[in-house]
């Protein structure tokens, strides 16, 4: 299943939506708004679901490094984004690739 834009603002994955305007997580009528570094993490994984997103990657588009600081900073937002969508009851599951990077997928029913 691939990314569906829903308006300027939005993005939509699965059961997942996110309000790119106001920063929030939606699924199934519940609301969380996810804050800046963690949100720009999530809408990266969503635009680019069902995909392997590198963490090279991830570090230029979320922080704007061009190099692996050596750091836990991905591991932190990912263990937040995951007890996110857990509160959201979603389907959407942050699948981690070892030595490859991320991949935001939907699990089967």
């Amino acid at each position: 299943m691939k990314v569906a834009p829903l308006t300027n603002n939005d993005l939509a994955f699965a059961d997942l939506s996110l309000n790119l305007h106001k920063r929030e997580a939606i699924c199934k009528n519940k609301r969380v708004v996810v804050k800046g570094t963690s949100f720009r993490l999530l809408a990266l994984l969503v635009s680019n679901a069902d995909d392997i997103v590198t963490r090279q990657s991830i570090f230029k588009d979320v922080w704007g490094f061009h190099f692996d600081p050596g750091t836990k900073r991905i591991e932190v937002q990912l263990n937040y984004l995951r007890k996110v969508l857990r509160l959201l009851e979603s389907v959407t599951v942050i699948e981690t690739h070892r030595g490859k990077g991320l991949r935001l997928y939907e699990a089967p029913k």
